[in-house]
């Protein structure tokens, strides 16, 4: 079942009772921007609402997984199994959608939190190889007293390993899964 089909069906037979989005989301407990979605192809209803919306749009749940009105009154058991099994695996395709889209979000947030953990070590480092001034000390002090030297040194310097090699590698994987999970989202639309 295509769920652009199915919306222009929800959207003719809302139009048809006079109703609006709103009291049509209003009946079935939803919003209307989820009713929106659904008559635009974005969305498609849980399974659990298909039977309200279909006593709220006065068809049958048959004539609604089918996306047309029946002239017969009774479809035969395996019409329906076919009917059920489309809206479901429609379902499932959603909802998989759903959590593939925040997984990839989830990876692409822990993938900028390794980029940031890289920063202070390439600020280091780039300070250490770029912009490192001499540390030969002379005399401190002059004509007006002694001067005050306010330094600042690590007391716990992480191993290269530690403080680099796993936000890179964590860096790599997170963008290397966000990839595969952008193409499976591709593969299920």
């Amino acid at each position: 079942m295509e769920s652009e089909k199915l919306g222009a069906f929800i959207a003719q037979l809302r139009k048809e009772r006079g109703m609006t989005q709103r009291e049509l989301a209003d009946a079935l407990h939803v919003t209307d921007k989820a009713v929106s979605k659904w008559e635009t192809g974005k969305g498609f209803p849980d399974l659990k609402l298909m039977e309200p919306l279909a006593r709220a749009l006065g068809v049958s749940l048959v004539e609604l997984l089918q996306c047309q009105r029946q002239e017969e009154p009774t479809l035969t058991a395996e019409q329906a199994d076919a009917v059920v099994s489309r809206a479901m695996g429609q379902s499932e395709r959603v909802t998989a959608l759903r959590y593939l889209r925040l997984f990839r979000w989830l990876l692409t947030g822990l993938a900028a939190a390794c980029a940031l953990a890289l920063l202070p070590q390439a600020s280091y480092w780039l300070y250490m190889t770029w912009f490192s001034l001499s540390h030969d000390l002379g005399i401190i002090g002059g004509a007006d007293g002694p001067t005050a030297i306010i330094t600042i040194t690590r007391t716990f310097d992480p191993p290269v390993w530690l403080s680099v090699g796993l936000p890179v590698l964590g860096l790599v994987l997170c963008v290397i899964f966000a990839v595969k999970v952008g193409r499976l989202e591709r593969k299920l639309k």
